[in-house]
């Protein structure tokens, strides 16, 4: 099964206490190796927080979350 990830952290503390994009991306890889899962590609967004939000367009703010739902857009 082909898969993807996508990681984030919202603030400098999250990075610091446990939670870095390098963590969450070594447990997304470890975890798709036991399932024996190709991974394809990790997207990331640093220190964007979830309340980020454009209220006009009901869009947040996150380039990597776009470029992963503009990745899988256009893939059959």
């Amino acid at each position: 099964m082909n898969v993807i990830g996508y990681v984030r952290v919202s603030t400098q503390g999250q990075a610091k206490d446990g939670y870095s994009l390098a963590y969450q991306q070594d447990e997304i890889r470890s975890y798709c190796q036991e399932q024996g899962w190709n991974l394809m590609n990790i997207y990331s967004d640093e220190g964007i927080s979830g309340a980020r939000v454009n209220e006009e367009a009901l869009e947040v703010d996150r380039i990597g979350f776009q470029s992963m739902l503009a990745a899988l857009s256009t893939r059959h």
